[in-house]
């Protein structure tokens, strides 16, 4: 018997093969290695240990069992990650297990009987068969997809749900029922929100619903074309890509994605073969957005509607999206089509239009050059102020300056003065926009290395404790190894299953520190050396900072001259440049 889900889910599951079936793993020893997910990188320093069931990333700094990688890579929280290697487990996970009977569950699997409510009406109605069909959606697509219909009724949906026994402040929060606050609906203490459209489920990476977009059915369009659900606990349109459960394999082995507008054209590029499509939901293209589609690729193809809209949507998206240095396209299609009416039509020129597309630059400089005469003088202006402002978005510096000089020739002017306007242009409302550096966690300090380092010889070799048990904790600087170093002290031989019990917010920070140290291939003398060094360079550190703190003391101290007070510093000042 397991205590929990989790230990059951790691008995079945190997590390090795959950985190394989995200990024390739080779061999290293008796590790796995590979190019880390998680930061850029050319060599690889991303291993995977199937002994200790861990993983960690020597680059970044990254590090944890499967079930962080699961919730890094997908961007998820833990228990979702939980739900999703349960499911490959094929280990049930009961509503009654504490760490799941939440109100997030609650919202999810309400949503879930929602999508299959809508799926069943949908059965029901010819009408709505026949316009999606007419639409170019095949029956498997609508299977695979689970369009849906909500009934043109006030309140078919929040009866069903209630007759399920779920109460009717639970099925607000989910955004599927609104709290009646109108006039003229008498009777009804809530409605539907969703009535008379055609239902497409929004789903979260492991593929349960957790949201729902409503496109209008024979009504008025000027009410409301799409309706999409409210924030909720499970639901954050700025964080949501329509349907990455289904695109994220494509995505990695074409390592490409495809952004559209809306769920008909994912559905139709999916329906086509072209299955590395995704669409926002409801929202434009936020920063939140392309970093989950930077865990899986740094190549973006934007396809939105070639009117004057959805040009104005493709610029304000591509600034964010430079400054995480995505390599950007755009498709570009016949006019007055979006990509479900081409792949309608033909969806070869879908393909087609997905291999030329247009690298970014190049589809501004054709699209501000086709408006203006650069043979004028105020052509010429107009270019450099609508041009200059995406060239100042690009990251990489290098790229940034070949556009520049790209646009100073075809304008005719001097490189040196395009220069100095560009200095002086702003970068926009996308500058806020964090670029990849920033979001990385800050390497550690060499100190920290240094104690985590002595901390991981220690515990790798056991048989050289005694080389600590002088060594006084103040010499440290972080907190958890000050602790462990205490802790340390007190055995002999070391109790390991203490250490990690001292440690319960973080359980493989020991194991992650001898990890380290196995990379390292030490033999018997190196690590004598490596111990001392290191005990070394951290007593040093101390005194040193310890010097410089009494130096500034004698200073203030001649400043006030306080003589006996310098007297006393300085003597304590000689006492410690012993030491070092």
């Amino acid at each position: 018997m397991f205590d929990s889900p989790v230990e059951e889910i790691k008995h079945r599951l190997d590390i090795v093969d959950v985190i394989g079936g995200y990024i390739k793993l080779k061999k290293a020893g008796k590790d796995y290695r590979a190019l880390c997910p998680f930061h850029s990188e050319k060599t690889p320093s991303f291993f995977v240990s199937p002994s200790k069931q861990i993983w960690h990333c020597f680059g970044c700094g990254a590090g944890g069992d499967m079930f962080s990688f699961v919730s890094q890579m997908e961007g998820v929280e833990f228990a979702d990650a939980l739900r999703t290697l349960a499911q490959k487990a094929g280990v049930t996970l009961k509503r009654q297990d504490p760490q799941l009977k939440s109100q997030r569950s609650k919202i999810y699997e309400i949503c879930e009987e929602a999508a299959e409510f809508f799926e069943e009406n949908l059965e029901k109605n010819k009408t709505v068969q026949d316009y999606l069909k007419n639409r170019g959606i095949s029956l498997e697509s609508i299977k695979e997809f689970k369009i849906g219909f909500a009934p043109d009724s006030w309140d078919s949906l929040y009866k069903h749900l209630t007759e399920l026994g779920y109460k009717s402040d639970d099925v607000e929060k989910a955004g599927l029922i609104i709290k009646n606050q109108e006039p003229r609906i008498k009777n009804r203490e809530y409605y539907d929100r969703f009535r008379g459209r055609v239902m497409f489920p929004i789903w979260d990476i492991s593929g349960q619903a957790m949201g729902f977009t409503g496109r209008i059915f024979q009504g008025d369009e000027s009410i409301a074309k799409y309706l999409n659900s409210p924030e909720t606990l499970i639901f954050n349109k700025s964080q949501v890509l329509y349907p990455l459960d289904k695109a994220k394999v494509e995505i990695r082995k074409k390592e490409q994605c495809i952004l559209v507008e809306g769920q008909m054209d994912v559905i139709m590029s999916h329906q086509a073969g072209i299955k590395n499509a995704v669409a926002t939901s409801g929202t434009a293209l936020t920063p939140d957005h392309l970093r989950i589609i930077k865990r899986y690729t740094d190549n973006l193809l934007l396809a939105f509607d070639p009117d004057t809209a959805g040009q104005e949507a493709t610029k304000r998206s591509i600034g964010a999206a430079q400054q995480l240095e995505f390599n950007i396209g755009v498709i570009v299609l016949d006019k007055g089509k979006d990509p479900a009416d081409t792949i309608k039509e033909n969806p070869k020129e879908w393909e087609r239009a997905i291999e030329n597309a247009k690298p970014i630059m190049e589809f501004y400089f054709e699209n501000v050059f086709s408006k203006y005469n650069p043979e004028r003088v105020e052509d010429k202006r107009k270019i450099a102020q609508e041009l200059l402002p995406a060239i100042k978005k690009i990251a990489n510096q290098i790229e940034q300056a070949h556009w520049l000089q790209v646009l100073a020739a075809r304008l005719n002017v001097s490189e040196k003065l395009m220069a100095e306007v560009l200095a002086k242009v702003k970068r926009g409302d996308e500058s806020s926009s964090q670029p990849v550096a920033d979001q990385l966690k800050a390497g550690k300090s060499r100190l920290q290395n240094l104690e985590e380092n002595l901390l991981g010889l220690i515990l790798k070799y056991p048989e050289h404790l005694e080389h600590i048990k002088n060594l006084e904790t103040k010499y440290f600087t972080n907190q958890i190894t000050q602790k462990i170093f205490q802790e340390l002290k007190k055995f002999t031989p070391l109790d390991s299953k203490h250490l990690k019990k001292i440690l319960p917010l973080q359980p493989y920070y020991l194991d992650h520190i001898i990890f380290q140290i196995e990379h390292y291939n030490l033999d018997k003398k190196e690590v004598i050396k490596e111990i001392n060094f290191c005990i070394r360079e951290i007593k040093s550190n101390y005194f040193k900072k310890k010097l410089s703190e009494i130096s500034l003391a004698i200073k203030k101290a001649e400043r006030e001259g306080d003589k006996k007070m310098v007297k006393k510093l300085t003597e304590e000042f000689n006492k410690l440049s012993k030491e070092i």
